[in-house]
């Protein structure tokens, strides 16, 4: 038997010119929106002595604040987003007058948030954070 490769010399060529061409419709993203709160950093909070002066000194002043039920409460909100993209269209623009998009993507997004309620003198009443889970993000990131 004769290897391919050293019987068709051009074959290696062909080969490497059609991966550099078909990863010239690749593209990776990445957006963070805001800074992440973490468990550390808000360690100091103590429930009915704790005042928003004290929480907007240590963490940055709130996002939104809106009004609820249970009284005011401060929202810090933070994401990170990842997508990835694979046009198999870009391959034919090199030939074609047009070509159409034949894209292959997908993104991963984890929105998270921290709340803070606080009462009518406020001091804050409770706090928590509303999606803290590691292990998977609302949308699966492909292929990473």
């Amino acid at each position: 038997m004769t290897n391919v490769a050293v019987r068709f010399p051009s074959i290696g060529l062909v080969v490497g010119t059609l991966c550099l061409l078909l990863c010239a419709g690749c593209s990776v993203r990445r957006v963070v929106f805001n800074d992440v709160v973490t468990s550390e950093q808000v360690n100091f909070i103590r429930i009915g002595q704790t005042t928003i002066l004290e929480l907007v000194d240590h963490i940055g002043a709130p996002d939104e604040v809106t009004e609820s039920e249970f009284g005011v409460v401060a929202l810090y909100n933070w994401s990170d987003t990842k997508s990835a993209a694979l046009d198999f269209g870009a391959l034919a623009r090199l030939v074609l007058p047009y070509a159409p998009t034949m894209t292959l993507n997908k993104t991963g997004i984890t929105p998270e948030q921290f709340q803070v309620v606080f009462d009518p003198q406020w001091t804050v009443r409770a706090y928590g954070f509303s999606r803290r889970t590691t292990d998977e993000p609302v949308v699966w990131f492909w292929p990473f």
